[in-house]
Parts: structure tokens; sequence; C-alpha cells
């Protein structure tokens, strides 16, 4: 148990860095090949962390979608996801073309926020929790 404490410790100011870094690291590869998509990029993850900071949506919140998937099992509908399944719908439909870069930057943005803000952004499938009356 104290091993894997020291261990987090240990490892906390590489994820600092690496946190730090990474948005710097992204903005300048996506401004080298297209201005546009980054204006789209970093508008979108700002549209998206204001409203979700005026809504009250955070880790702790209740204001999440989950679909009940059997007894057991919930599926949490995370943004990225959502932007994943947009992406999908889009790409299949044959209208990535007609989308603006500028969109395509801000549903990025959008992803990149659930990601990048929240801890708990890889708990997609959650077992419920047993409730004995």
């Amino acid at each position: 148990m104290s091993t894997k404490i020291n261990t987090e410790l240990e490892l906390a100011p590489k994820k600092i860095k690496v946190k730090k870094m990474l948005p710097a690291v992204v903005l300048a590869t996506t401004f080298y090949y297209s201005s546009i998509f980054t204006l789209g990029l970093m508008l979108g993850y700002l549209a998206t962390r204001l409203y979700c900071k005026k809504m009250g949506i955070d880790e702790e919140s209740g204001d999440k979608i989950f679909f009940d998937v059997g007894k057991k099992w919930t599926i949490h509908l995370h943004h990225w996801i959502m932007g994943v399944i947009v992406i999908a719908f889009v790409s299949l439909a044959g209208w990535s073309q007609e989308i603006p870069v500028f969109l395509w930057g801000a549903l990025f943005g959008m992803m990149a926020q659930d990601i990048y803000d929240y801890n708990d952004w890889h708990e997609v499938i959650i077992k419920k929790e047993e409730v004995k009356i």
C-alpha cells in the first residue's frame, strides 16, 4: 500500500509537467498545419470549459448522461464520446468535406476539454453499486 502511494507521489511532478507541456505542443503542431483549425480548437475548448463552469458540470456533479445497460452496468456518455459519435456519423455519411475546418477544430476542442480537465474521462462503462433495502 505504501509503495503505491510513494510511486504516485514520485510520478505527480511528471504528470504536471506533461499537463503543462502537452497543450503547447498540440497548439504549435496544429497551428503549423492550420491556423483556422487551431483557432477553432482553442475557442471550442474555452467555450466548453465556460459552459461547464456556468452549468456547474464537473466530476462531482450529478449532471451527467448515463445509459443503463442491463441491471449491473451503466455507460457514462462523456462529451469526448459525443464528439467521436459526431465525427463517425459525419464521416460515414460522407459529409466531412462540407464541414468547415474551424468547426472541426471546435469539435476537437470540446473533446480535448473533457479529456484534459476531468480525471474521470476514461470511466465509460461503470458497474452499478448495489443498494440494499
